[in-house]
């Protein structure tokens, strides 16, 4: 309408200029790289972790009163030791990645998604502990971690402080 004023605010952009995001995209990067590289397979581990379910396998040596028996045991584990039903062993930790399908197939003979696991990639660490079924630790797509004992598997969760 005749005489309205109309008049345009200046407003500064809320983002960083172009060069400045690049830069700090970079730094961001650089510093999650470094961090990335500077975790242990057994950091990813550490600490307590309980026994809250498990699934008998298709060839198993245990029945699922003797499995049950297991639900609510603890396992710690650090960098360099581990801990589980009164016996303790040195670790020397590797994580190593496996095609899910494949490796719980070949393995186990099951699928992974019997175990709750969806992705297409698993992630294993294979400690060298002698404590039977954990030699290795299965660290599953939702936060939980298990191991297989007698063709039982057994899923861990983690305790949090």
């Amino acid at each position: 309408m005749a005489g309205d004023i109309f008049f345009r605010l200046r407003v500064p952009p809320l983002t960083p200029r172009p060069g400045r995001a690049g830069r700090l995209g970079r730094m961001a990067a650089v510093v999650a790289l470094v961090l990335a590289c500077s975790v242990t397979p057994a950091l990813a581990a550490t600490g307590y972790w309980t026994i809250t379910g498990f699934l008998v396998g298709p060839v198993s040596a245990m029945d699922a009163v003797a499995a049950g028996s297991f639900i609510g045991k603890r396992m710690f584990i650090d960098s360099g030791t581990m801990e589980f039903d009164a016996a303790t062993c040195a670790i020397t930790p590797t994580l190593v990645d496996h095609d899910s399908i494949a490796y719980f197939r070949d393995m186990f003979r099951v699928d992974p998604p019997a175990l709750g696991h969806k992705g297409p990639k698993v992630f294993v660490i294979e400690t060298g502990c002698d404590i039977p079924g954990l030699s290795t630790l299965i660290l599953l797509d939702d936060g939980r971690m298990c191991f297989s004992r007698d063709g039982v598997f057994f899923f861990l969760s983690e305790e949090l402080e």
